[in-house]
């Protein structure tokens, strides 16, 4: 009878994490990956249209500053990144933010890898923000991209 009560805790352990697990929705990029290069291009044509997504470029760039203190105009800049994000593919969206991390890193050569994972963190969480699916997006650890 302790076996059997010992099954079934065990068993009620793993459907709750399994029942969890699914209400969480992540994509994540793997850049080392080249099949669906047409996909990507297609991805790549859509974020362009979207100015690069740079409004959440400035977001990203505002929030990793500072630090998570929101000002009028940063409110103004995530409404408008949320609207860009929107327009793309739901399949495209983290590519966009991991891109957008890119330029705004680009830009600022020179930084630490606190700062670079600072700006992942805020790109990651922009898609729950937005009410957008996925609710987040998964990047690899900081690095520094030229």
């Amino acid at each position: 009878m302790a076996k059997f009560t010992v099954f079934l805790a065990t068993l009620a352990v793993l459907l709750l994490l399994t029942e969890a697990s699914i209400y969480r929705t992540t994509i994540q990029i793997d850049e080392e990956n080249p099949s669906g290069q047409g996909q990507q291009g297609e991805c790549q044509e859509q974020i362009r249209r979207q100015q690069n997504l740079r409004h959440c470029q400035e977001y990203i760039r505002q929030q990793s500053q500072q630090r998570g203190r929101r000002g009028d105009h940063q409110g103004q800049d995530i409404d408008q990144c949320c609207d860009q994000l929107e327009e793309l593919e739901t399949r495209c969206r983290c590519q966009g933010l991991q891109q957008a991390v890119r330029e705004q890193q680009s830009q600022r050569r020179g930084q630490q890898p606190q700062e670079e994972r600072r700006m992942l963190d805020v790109a990651r969480d922009i898609p729950s923000m937005c009410d957008l699916q996925p609710r987040e997006c998964q990047f690899s650890s900081p690095r520094v991209w030229f």
